[in-house]
């Protein structure tokens, strides 16, 4: 019971705490501010709520005042707290609006339940006050209960004790229930307790001074209230404002546009109050986004309404969502409106309800020389000598002519007025239509700041509207630029320009003008990036890395590519047989593999180029993507043995047609007495070699093995002699007699050695032998450079060399150094 009591005597201040919260709710958060709950909880919130929980901070026991007091006071000092509350938020920068009252009704009503907790708390638990719907349920059947017991008729409650009767009924309902519970007590006793009970626990009344006290504080509020509310109505100056709306189709704050299509209609209704208490001249803007689009002047009287259907026709590609404002300005355009409301339309770009009304391209105008192919058509027109314009061959999208605009200054233009170049034709339009206007652009800029190229700009012009326009910085390369433009009926004038700001940094720059025409709305391409710039960055693909050797002339090639824009529409797939000279296999195919066939012991190569659904073409690949040869037979197998004859050691020397996955030598004896395995290495597989040292015998045959990257085994065989009889080196010198000059040295030793031999000349001075390369038929090559200081006569060349299993061998020869008279 401790526990349930603590939890009861706060009961009631949660319960408030929680309606504060409920009114916040469905007094301030659709959509709970557009049901039926709004307005009782709305008045228990102002005229209840915070008055309740201030009377229980002030009153925290439960024999100070009765319950009808309470409710009393609670109505009566809500009234006073909510009109204090409302003078006080008027007087602040929120003012007088519904989020800033309920927020602080809200406020004072979980103050006040906080002080009251702490002022109950003060109080012993059997004196604190509180409330429970369990507790009234109980004590209405207890009042019921002694109804039906027939209980003796109490006698008549004194009229200045009447407020405690209802306290002693219910004390008399407890002792009526112990009476049931408790059997084995006598009727007298219970009757005793339960009498006992009834005076113990009455509910003292309160003193009239601290009654006359209450009534007097809350006469006094109320007085106080209402005089403030006379007051505010008496020097509140009249409110003058204007009322701006937007109404939907039907007339109603419903139904807006939400979406917006090329040259489709929105019809929004506007609508304007004037409340200013004098004739108001107001100004009217629509805008989108930012820019002004229709301007009026709207005159309206003291107490009058404005309401007009206004329309916007979008005729531009733009994308994500347009902001549709409306600004309201007093006698005056300034910078902030007076008053604004707005709508955001979602862009659909979307071109498919326009195909049946502006697909005809036989009512499009037709553009003279658009290709740049000849000199007529389009008239240059330039404010500065600096500009220049010509037609030039082979710098066209396609390699063909293209106009180009040049500018030679460079520096900062000391005028304020900017300089231009531009070449325009007029265009003649039979009937009002749409269409696409497509053109090529490309500058020669391509290093520097962003704000250096950002003062000259390409622009592309229609009838003094600026169609498109992007600075010269970056490296874009060929710009295909495509805008759906309104044409009208008569003559039209289209201008492509190159204009360089006044008093700004200039660079030399060139501007290349291609491929202009008209489109139906229908050829638009969807794969538009922003300004109206088609994607422009081409795919990447490649053919997939292929065996070097194919056993079989149909083997399958594969290929892949990526683009991070529109995606790609096809490959075309080229080979050939050497590399350089490329023939087409596969044109325009969305496949990613195919069979090839060639012929045996072909090396092919093969390379891809892809296309992407906007049109971009891949760069020729410069180098092949992969190669293979068809072999289809076993390898052609050679081996050399050098020295042979040798006298110690000597080199194996195996080459294959085809890489091969092992090879190794095998030495027999003439009479087969053993045989000898020699590793052979190799970096490619093509070439092996290995290092065997003779044994005594003369005459060795020596089988090289191989076994190729498809598993076949094949032999070849050779003869190794041993001559002990030759020297250890045959050296060569040449010229054997000089005077100065180039010396060379080529030394042939007579068996295999670890390194290189060592070569020195003998004479008066140091000459330094260098060693240049090793022959094929063993010879190892050197050259030595004889000065005019060195003496005549003959001079010795010694040479020596260590055999594989490092035995010292030396050997000697000698040259004439003759110098003129």
């Amino acid at each position: 019971m401790p526990d349930l009591k603590k939890c009861i005597f706060v009961e009631d201040l949660i319960a408030v705490t929680l309606f504060s919260c409920l009114g916040f709710l469905f007094v301030l958060i659709p959509p709970f501010n557009e049901t039926f709950f709004r307005i009782p909880i709305a008045l228990s919130l102002f005229f209840f709520i915070p008055g309740y929980a201030f009377i229980a901070a002030l009153f925290p026991g439960n024999d100070e005042i009765s319950g009808i007091e309470r409710f009393t006071l609670s109505v009566g000092f809500s009234l006073v707290l909510t009109v204090f509350d409302g003078f006080l938020i008027s007087l602040l920068p929120w003012g007088f609006r519904p989020a800033p009252i309920v927020i602080s009704i809200l406020g004072m009503t979980v103050f006040f339940s906080i002080i009251a907790i702490f002022t109950r708390k003060l109080r012993d638990e059997d004196k604190q006050f509180s409330f429970s719907i369990k507790e009234l349920i109980e004590q209405l059947r207890s009042e019921e209960l002694d109804e039906i017991d027939g209980s003796p008729e109490e006698a008549p409650v004194p009229a200045e004790n009447r407020r405690f009767h209802r306290s002693k009924t219910k004390v008399k309902a407890k002792g009526l229930k112990e009476k049931s519970t408790k059997s084995n007590n006598s009727n007298s006793s219970n009757i005793n307790s339960n009498s006992n009970a009834n005076y113990e626990t009455r509910q003292m009344p309160l003193s009239p001074e601290i009654e006359k006290a209450l009534v007097i504080a809350l006469i006094g509020s109320i007085i106080i209230a209402s005089g403030m509310l006379v007051y505010a109505k008496m020097t509140r100056e009249t409110e003058t404002f204007t009322a701006m709306y937007l109404l939907g189709p039907d007339g109603k704050a419903e139904g807006y546009p939400s979406e917006s299509f090329i040259d489709i209609p929105l019809t929004v209704s506007v609508g304007i109050d004037n409340h200013e208490l004098q004739d108001v001249n107001y100004i009217l803007q629509m805008k989108v986004d930012g820019q002004v689009i229709e301007e009026l002047n709207v005159p309206v009287v003291d107490g009058g309404t404005w309401q007009e259907n206004l329309t916007y026709t979008r005729q531009k590609l733009k994308n994500d969502r347009s902001k549709l404002e409306f600004a309201l300005f007093k006698d005056e355009v300034g910078y902030f409106p007076y008053r604004s409301v707005h709508l955001y339309l979602q862009n659909n770009n979307s071109f498919t309800h326009l195909e049946d009304k502006y697909g005809d391209i036989s009512l499009l105008p037709v553009i003279v020389n658009g290709n740049m192919e000849s000199f007529t058509g389009w008239d240059f027109v330039s404010n500065t000598e600096f500009i220049t314009a010509s037609y030039v061959n082979g710098s066209g999208v396609d390699s063909s002519s293209a106009y180009r605009m040049l500018n030679s200054y460079s520096g900062t233009f000391p005028e304020f007025t900017g300089q231009f170049g531009e070449i325009s034709q007029s265009l003649d339009c039979n009937e009002s239509t749409m269409a696409v206007v497509s053109v090529f652009v490309k500058d020669n800029f391509s290093s520097g700041p962003a704000e250096l190229g950002n003062s000259q700009l390409k622009q592309i012009v229609l009838d003094n509207e600026v169609l498109w326009e992007d600075g010269i910085s970056g490296d874009e390369g060929w710009q295909h630029i495509e805008v759906p433009v309104s044409l009208n009926a008569g003559l039209n004038n289209l201008t492509l320009r190159l204009i360089q700001i006044g008093n700004s940094e200039l660079v030399p720059v060139e501007i290349l003008w291609d491929s202009v025409s008209f489109k139906s709305v229908e050829e638009l391409s969807p794969y538009l990036e922003e300004e109206y710039v088609v994607e422009s960055i081409p795919p990447v693909s490649k053919v997939l890395e292929l065996q070097s050797y194919m056993t079989d002339e149909a083997f399958t090639v594969e290929w892949n590519g990526t683009d991070d824009g529109s995606g790609i529409a096809g490959y075309s797939i080229s080979y050939s047989v050497d590399g350089v000279n490329w023939k087409p296999w596969i044109s325009k195919t969305t496949a990613n593999s195919a069979i090839f066939t060639g012929k045996t012991n072909n090396t092919y190569y093969f390379r891809s180029k892809a296309v992407d659904r906007a049109g971009n073409l891949e760069p020729e690949h410069s180098e092949p993507d992969t190669k293979t040869t068809v072999h289809t037979g076993l390898p052609e197998i050679t081996l050399d043995i050098t020295p042979n004859p040798c006298t110690e050691g000597t080199w194996f020397t195996v080459t294959s047609s085809v890489p091969l996955k092992e090879q190794f030598c095998i030495v027999t004896t003439e009479q087969s007495l053993y045989s000898k395995n020699v590793e052979m290495t190799s970096s490619d597989g093509l070439i092996w070699t290995g290092r065997y040292v003779v044994g005594p015998d003369s005459r060795f045959y020596v089988e090289a093995v191989c076994i190729d990257v498809f598993g076949n085994t094949m032999s070849t065989f050779e003869e190794l002699f041993v001559d002990n009889s030759l020297p250890d080196f045959e050296i060569e010198i040449s010229p054997v007699s000089i005077d100065k000059g180039e010396l060379e040295i080529r030394v042939t030793p007579s068996t295999a050695l670890k390194s290189k031999p060592y070569v020195s000349i003998s004479a008066n001075e140091d000459i330094d032998v260098i060693y240049l390369s090793y022959s094929e038929d063993g010879e190892y090559i050197y050259t030595a450079k004889i000065r005019s200081d060195i003496n005549e006569g003959s001079h010795k060349v010694s040479v020596t060399g260590y055999t594989l299993d490092s035995e010292k061998i030396t050997g000697s020869s000698s040259f004439v150094v003759e110098h003129p008279d």
